[in-house]
């Protein structure tokens, strides 16, 4: 059934290094490479999710690729390549959408930091799931839509995924109230909450490997 076999071989150290990684790049593109360079998500949010998208794309899309060859049917890394660099702007679109579905700003004035916003978020659900999953979209539908992921490969799609949107959407909940902080314009509070529950979704697919033993 689609695209790859036997998920459930990865290795856990494999899983555990990859999620580390792909936790590091958004942390470092978040926060520590923006801190060198003299500048935060609050006073450049656009600037700072440019640097996060540039280290969450080599982190994931690289680390998603080399893990999930073994076990694609006879997909070679280029055509992997291609599909989660496909995804970027289709995800980014589908989470425009649902973004301005739920409240968010559509001025020309925010134009700029909704797209970039939406690409972050892409980054985290759509890659690593167009990377292993390429077409397939039983496939897509059982993880996305009915939350049933096969293997340790598949969890670490899986989870983080939700994750991070489960974050984003908590993230939104500060931005209509009047606390006039600075980090609650759109889209910092929701960068901050996609990406907490983007590293939770990590530690927990981790942990959830260790468990099983299939």
């Amino acid at each position: 059934m689609g695209q790859h076999k036997d998920e459930q071989a990865c290795s856990l150290l494999t899983i555990v290094c990859v999620q580390g990684l792909c936790g590091a790049a958004v942390v470092a593109g978040l926060k520590i490479v923006p801190a060198i360079v003299g500048f935060d998500i609050v006073t450049h949010p656009v600037e700072t999710l440019e640097i996060s998208l540039v280290y969450c794309w080599t982190a994931i899309a690289g680390t998603f690729t080399l893990m999930s060859a073994p076990y694609s049917f006879s997909r070679p890394v280029w055509q992997s390549l291609g599909y989660g660099l496909l995804s970027v702007p289709v995800g980014a679109l589908v989470a425009v959408l649902v973004a301005v579905a739920f409240g968010a700003p559509t001025s020309l004035e925010f134009a700029s930091q909704t797209w970039h916003w939406a690409c972050f978020m892409s980054m985290l659900v759509a890659v690593p799931a167009a990377i292993v999953l390429g077409d397939s979209w039983a496939d897509w539908q059982r993880i996305f839509a009915f939350t049933r992921p096969k293997g340790r490969l598949e969890l670490a799609i899986c989870v983080p995924a939700h994750g991070a949107t489960i974050g984003a959407w908590v993230g939104a909940w500060p931005i209509p109230l009047d606390w006039d902080r600075p980090w609650q314009a759109w889209p910092i509070s929701c960068t901050y909450g996609a990406a907490g529950g983007y590293l939770v979704g990590l530690a927990t697919s981790s942990i959830l490997s260790l468990l099983d033993r299939s």
